[in-house]
């Protein structure tokens, strides 16, 4: 097996970044609904979201993975109250998103908003998105970056919360140490809400 390196991003690296962002989640079942059901639009829009709201915030704690000398794999942190967008953030990504998102901008702002209020209000570092290229995965490359990650959270002990609408990453979280704290179903989809306690 290749080994893998967890480093920070570069600003060269955005670009490479938000394209295996929305390479990974072109498939995720909450974009899916948000795209209507069309993968390549799917991946577009989260390709997008991770280029100007996700990544390129200025908020963001940004790793990324390399494998044989490639990009493979990006994790996003943001700590608390950092970790949603201010009422004037919303409003100026409003015609970006529009542009983007199209007829899919309402059931995205109904996803945005469900999530939100499962958001603690307390200090905690949220996490995600989490995202492997489609041709890296099963390398481990994001227990890489969960590893190196938490390293760091737990340096500083603080808590981490995160949100998974697919059973799989549930489970591989709970190995983290994460349980489940609240689940709704959001455009019909089960979303699970994820706490870590401080180390």
């Amino acid at each position: 097996m290749s080994v893998v390196t967890v480093r920070r991003i570069t600003p060269a690296e955005m670009d490479e970044a938000s394209r295996i962002v929305g390479l990974a989640f072109a498939l995720n079942p909450s974009n899916l609904a948000i795209a209507g059901g069309n993968r390549d639009k799917a991946a577009r829009i989260m390709e997008h979201a991770a280029r100007t709201l996700k990544l390129g915030n200025t908020a963001s704690h940004v790793l990324v993975a390399e494998r044989e000398g490639e990009l493979a794999g990006v994790l996003k942190a943001a700590e608390w109250p950092h970790c949603q967008m201010t009422v004037r953030e919303k409003i100026k990504s409003v015609p970006s998103q529009v542009r983007t998102m199209g007829f899919g901008l309402p059931r995205a702002l109904k996803v945005v908003g469900g999530r939100a209020k499962h958001e603690p209000h307390k200090p905690h570092w949220h996490i995600g998105p989490i995202a492997v290229h489609p041709n890296q995965q099963g390398y481990g490359i994001g227990s890489a970056l969960l590893t190196a990650f938490l390293a760091d959270v737990d340096r500083q002990q603080v808590p981490a919360f995160l949100q998974a609408d697919v059973d799989r990453n549930v489970v591989l979280y709970e190995r983290f140490g994460f349980r489940v704290v609240s689940q709704e179903a959001i455009l019909g989809i089960n979303t699970s809400f994820m706490w870590r306690d401080a180390r």
